[in-house]
Parts: structure tokens; C-alpha cells; sequence
């Protein structure tokens, strides 16, 4: 429910939006095209959002990457660089329109 719903916030703007359902597919998705953001949820079946992240690293040391939770993760996140951050559930589409903003420019 929530892909469904933060993928309908960021389509309202002119976006190109791939929803996948699981931390496999985008992976192999990223491989296939990289992504200009990801955007993952920290509790996913098999492969949660933070191993996604370290993942997509490996591939991409420099890819901006939001990981959305029901808790704070700030000092998980911190060892994972500067272009990984962390939004709280639930979020309102200007606080995820923020995050993409300032990673986008940096």
C-alpha cells in the first residue's frame, strides 16, 4: 500500500515513476538501467530496504537513495554516505518532494 501510495504522490509531478514489488526486482532493475533515485521501504520480504541500499552502493557508491520507516534509522543510515536518507511513515508529498530535491542537487 505504501509503493502504491508514494508512487501515486510523486507521479503527480512530471516524474517517470517504476514501481517494483520487491527489493529483488529493483535490484535487478537498477542493474538492467540505474535509476536516478531510489526510493525503498526499510521492512520488505527476503531482502529488506537497507540491504537494497548497500546493494545498489556496491553498484553505485554515489546513488541517492530515500528509505522510508515507521522509526527513525538516522544512525543506521549515517554509514551508509551522504546520499542515502531517511523519511518517517507516514509522510506527507512535500517532505518526500524535499528529500528528492536536496538529493537530486547534490
Amino acid at each position: 500500500m505504501v509503493r502504491e501510495v508514494t508512487s501515486e504522490l510523486l507521479s503527480q509531478v512530471e516524474r517517470r515513476i517504476v514501481a517494483l514489488g520487491t527489493a529483488e526486482e529493483a535490484l535487478k532493475a537498477f542493474e538492467a538501467d540505474p535509476f536516478d533515485i531510489v526510493i525503498t521501504d526499510v521492512s520488505l520480504p527476503v531482502m529488506s530496504g537497507l540491504e537494497l541500499a548497500r546493494n545498489i552502493l556496491t553498484l553505485n557508491p554515489s546513488a541517492p537513495i530515500i528509505i522510508a520507516s515507521g522509526y527513525a534509522l538516522t544512525s543506521v543510515v549515517q554509514n551508509l554516505g551522504p546520499n542515502v536518507r531517511t523519511i518517517v511513515k507516514p509522510f506527507e508529498a512535500d517532505q518526500i518532494d524535499s528529500l528528492i530535491t536536496d538529493l537530486c542537487a547534490a
